[in-house]
């Protein structure tokens, strides 16, 4: 009997795909954002063996326990908050994810941002497409000798860290559960998340979103900043307390903010599109081609190894 495999939220890259095909496996796809009984259709038709989690908004209870043969769900990437994995564990089905394999995308991601906030780049476009050409409307500054916080030090911080080390950026970093061992060329372990955001110039998140990270960074926290501060966030939407950093941005409380991910994805109009001092892009930070590859090759490599009883070869179990 052929397994079948079903991936919600659009196509696996095609070198993944052809993984799990050379095996014998069915796979089947969404679109990308199904709606809730389009993807309890395609399950209960094809009682699929796992479950492959792209781009939809939640993969709940119902669509869990619409397989009777469900085995295993697969994250393509990392972050589950569009898993619901308590009632996985609940049921009985692990969740893995494609740990650091777009890593290195999503590092270069925030350092774009970083550059474009700091260079002015999305002014000085805008006037020139405007027809103005005047160099005294130019508000760019070096990264050189400022400080960059990280609030997370996973790979993707680290990653981060180094790539901004010869550009002569001193580097603050706060994780509390990150080891001592990862805090080495020259970044420095910030005592607490208050004195992070007091101290630096640019602000970059890079933590996943848990009970204890969901609008780690309010109001409040926004305050500490300094008035000149550039805010990234490459992590979570969820992270963040939405209305108060557009508040803050709106009276320039901050200097301006580079943001990859929203509350609410896709998003609905919101004040952010209206503010000259935001940079938007459409949480893609980790689906460069490159990074889609390898993603789905991670992905199609566990999730072949598990359901043949092999060991992963990044096997991190979401937990609850």
């Amino acid at each position: 009997m052929t397994t079948t495999i079903v991936t919600v939220g659009g196509r696996m890259a095609a070198e993944g795909l052809a993984m799990l095909e050379r095996a014998g496996i069915e796979c089947i796809s969404t679109e990308p954002y199904p709606t809730k009984p389009e993807v309890l259709a395609l399950i209960d038709k094809h009682q699929p063996a796992a479950l492959v989690v792209r781009l939809v908004e939640l993969v709940d209870r119902d669509m869990l326990a619409a397989s009777r043969k469900l085995k295993i769900v697969a994250k393509h990437g990392v972050g589950t908050n569009d898993i619901d994995v308590a009632a996985a564990k609940a049921l009985g089905i692990p969740v893995i994810m494609a740990t650091g394999a777009n890593a290195h995308s999503v590092a270069e991601h925030a350092l774009g941002l970083i550059l474009a906030l700091t260079k002015d780049f999305l002014r000085q476009d805008g006037h020139i497409r405007n027809g103005l050409w005047d160099k005294k409307l130019y508000a760019g500054s070096e990264l050189r000798g400022r400080k960059l916080g990280l609030v997370g030090f996973g790979l993707i911080g680290q990653i981060l860290a180094r790539m901004v080390a010869p550009i002569g950026m001193q580097v603050s970093a706060y994780d509390p559960f990150a080891p001592e061992e990862a805090f080495s060329g020259g970044v420095t372990r910030a005592t607490s998340l208050d004195t992070l955001l007091a101290e630096c110039d640019v602000v970059s998140l890079h933590c996943p979103l848990t009970d204890g990270t969901r609008n780690l960074i309010g109001a409040r926290e926004i305050a500490l900043m300094k008035p000149t501060a550039y805010f990234i966030n490459t992590a979570r939407g969820e992270v963040v307390d939405e209305p108060a950093l557009v508040a803050a941005l709106q009276a320039g409380r901050i200097a301006g903010a580079g943001l990859d991910s929203f509350a609410e994805e896709p998003p609905v109009a919101s004040p952010l599109w209206q503010l000259p001092n935001v940079l938007l892009t459409p949480h893609v930070a980790g689906v460069t081609e490159d990074a889609r590859r390898a993603v789905s090759i991670m992905t199609a490599t566990n999730v072949l190894a598990f359901l043949r009883g092999e060991p992963l070869a990044r096997n991190l179990h979401a937990r609850v």
